[in-house]
């Protein structure tokens, strides 16, 4: 018996918003702070701001990690699904810390009220597509069992008993 798996949900949304935290990461590096200080755990970092999200060069390079490996996992379907829940829990977690410090995340990653919402819309996002499953999964019988004479599948009779193995042969069905 094959299995068609059906079409995953995942894998594309996975690649979308990898691509989308890459290039924020990376133009975040260009255009943005570049500052790579950092006053651990509990100090206060800044950053500078680009497109209203502050950010200093740890900030734009947690972007872009999670966006490569977001997009480095979208070809498969469990593997998409396993770093989107990896990569959501982890911005969603940089969001509340954030959101409880104030300015930063852990004295690492400089942060404002435009990070934090960043964080926790890509958080949200990640954690509903990893919960879409895959689509349109059928099964497929390669193999046939049909009655003498009468062309009947599985050797089955009009009652639902199973015919005896001497009555029945099998064939494969071509595809």
């Amino acid at each position: 018996m094959d299995r068609t798996k059906g079409v995953s949900l995942v894998k594309g949304p996975v690649g979308i918003i990898g691509i989308v935290l890459l290039a924020g990461g990376i133009l975040g590096l260009l255009w943005g702070s570049t500052d790579f200080t950092t006053s651990a755990p509990d100090g206060d970092v800044t950053g500078s701001t680009w497109f209203g999200i502050e950010g200093n060069g740890w900030t734009w390079l947690l972007f872009a990690g999670a966006g490569l490996i977001l997009l480095l996992s979208a070809p498969m379907h469990w593997g998409a699904k396993t770093m989107a829940m990896i990569v959501g829990l982890v911005m969603a977690a940089a969001a509340v810390i954030a959101l409880v410090d104030g300015s930063d995340v852990l004295g690492i990653f400089a942060a404002n009220d435009a990070t934090v919402l960043a964080f926790a819309v890509a958080a949200g996002a990640l954690l509903l597509v990893a919960l879409l499953p895959r689509v349109g999964k059928r099964r497929r019988d390669d193999v046939v069992v049909e009655e003498r004479g009468r062309g009947r599948r599985f050797g089955r009779r009009d009652d639902g008993r199973v015919r005896e193995p001497a009555e029945t042969t099998t064939t494969r069905r071509r595809t």
